[in-house]
């Protein structure tokens, strides 16, 4: 499951939580107080605002852990972006290349969520020589490179002599 699949549950369970711990602290300011008889604060009353602190402590550490899955998300995201793109770019080169164009190779660009992480790109597929093989890799790191200047090229064409009966 991603985790934008999972922000929403987590945003339902602190609305819950919140709720309760709200729910709690107004049951707690509702219970029937005693006099003491001597001018000195009882336990059962420091206690009492020390909860109601606690609960604004908790709300406010939750705020702040939505606030960071939020921003994990959005990178997360804009690191995808950022891969589809490379992707992309790569794939409608191997297209533009006639003599490449006519067998089945698929770039897929990994792209961690830290920015200063490097993208892999696999290259999966058949061609019939070990030529056209190294004219693939050398393709889609020049079309890499003009993108981003740090990659790793994962190979995994195969070199499958019938490939040239079938693409012809």
């Amino acid at each position: 499951m991603r985790l934008a699949d999972r922000v929403p549950n987590a945003v339902g369970t602190l609305a819950t939580t919140i709720a309760s711990a709200t729910l709690a602290t107004a049951a707690w300011a509702q219970a029937p107080v005693t006099q003491p008889s001597s001018p000195v604060a009882t336990p059962t009353q420091s206690a009492e605002g020390s909860n109601g602190l606690i609960a604004v402590l908790l709300v406010i550490g939750l705020l702040v852990v939505i606030g960071v899955v939020g921003k994990m998300v959005d990178f997360r995201t804009k690191r995808e972006d950022e891969a589809v793109r490379l992707q992309a770019q790569i794939s409608d080169a191997l297209m533009r290349d006639q003599m490449l164009s006519r067998f089945p190779i698929t770039p897929t660009a990994h792209a961690p969520i830290w920015r200063r992480s490097t993208v892999t790109i696999e290259v999966s597929g058949q061609v019939p020589t070990s030529e056209l093989r190294r004219a693939v890799l050398r393709l889609v790191e020049q079309e890499a490179s003009r993108i981003r200047s740090d990659f790793r090229i994962h190979d995994r064409i195969a070199v499958v002599p019938s490939t040239t009966a079938h693409a012809a």
